[in-house]
């Protein structure tokens, strides 16, 4: 199982390294453009006319404006640039870990070896996460050393911006194993990825919509989405919703698309 995730890691570094790298610049104009807006309140009086569901999604709120590093942080990355980022990686990803290989005709040379299914799905499952885990590393570290420079820890735990960086990490993990499942139970990428991804912009509408559309209220609680927004973890840290939920449905989808790889005839 260790030589099936390090081939994988071997396949994806060179992708991984220019993802870091995409995922540091972005960290710098950020940081950099905050001292740009940190004291202007004509942001912060546009921003407040925003309907409530803009603002739920945006993060922001009556105590955490934009010109705020809690409400400039969360509006301008972690409720939807960051997000976006490892979701566009991690359900690519986990719809290739095992449909890929399988519809470029190569799983079946992986599995000549002497290795089960079995062993090959969490070996595949397990690189994905390690290399999503890198990933949000970086962003996490990069954040972290230039928050100092730029005035973004005022009043800012540094542990709260790591938090809220894993706590996004986790929400890319569970639509990587929608992706991942749908892949390792069908075989086939393209709807893979269609499925993590659709049901990743769909949790995203909702979340939105829910703020006045009540009857969407119920369905937005059962999204890694409202786990994280809701939770707010660059105000209150890293709360069980925001992580152990996500872990809890990811571990879930792997288990059951294991078993389902295991036993399905491969194409």
């Amino acid at each position: 199982m260790v030589a099936i995730l390090w081939q994988v890691i071997r396949r994806r570094r060179i992708s991984l390294v220019w993802w870091c790298l995409g995922l540091v610049a972005f960290v710098v104009i950020l940081a950099i453009a905050y001292p740009t807006v940190r004291d202007n309140s004509e942001l912060d009086r546009t921003f407040a006319g925003l309907p409530p569901g803009v603002q739920t999604l945006l993060g922001l709120s009556a105590a955490n404006t934009l010109t705020s590093p809690v409400g400039y942080l969360n509006s301008q990355y972690f409720a939807n640039v960051l997000p976006l980022i490892l979701l566009v990686f991690a359900i690519g990803l986990g719809a290739w870990a095992i449909s890929g290989d399988e519809a470029a005709g190569t799983l079946e040379l992986l599995l000549a070896n002497p290795v089960s299914r079995i062993q090959v799905a969490i070996a595949r499952a397990a690189s994905l996460g390690l290399l999503l885990a890198i990933l949000t590393a970086v962003a996490a570290a990069a954040l972290v050393t230039l928050a100092p420079a730029t005035g973004l820890n005022r009043g800012l735990p540094l542990e709260r911006i790591v938090a809220a960086t894993v706590a996004c990490g986790f929400l890319a993990l569970a639509f990587a194993a929608v992706a991942f499942a749908v892949g390792a139970a069908l075989g086939k990428r393209s709807i893979a990825m269609a499925s993590g991804a659709t049901l990743a912009i769909a949790g995203y509408v909702i979340e939105g919509l829910a703020a006045q559309v009540k009857v969407l209220q119920p369905i937005r609680a059962a999204s890694p989405w409202h786990w994280l927004i809701d939770s707010d973890p660059l105000r209150h840290g890293l709360l069980p919703e925001s992580w152990l939920l996500p872990l809890a449905v990811s571990l879930i989808l792997i288990a059951l698309s294991t078993v389902l790889f295991a036993r399905r005839d491969l194409r």
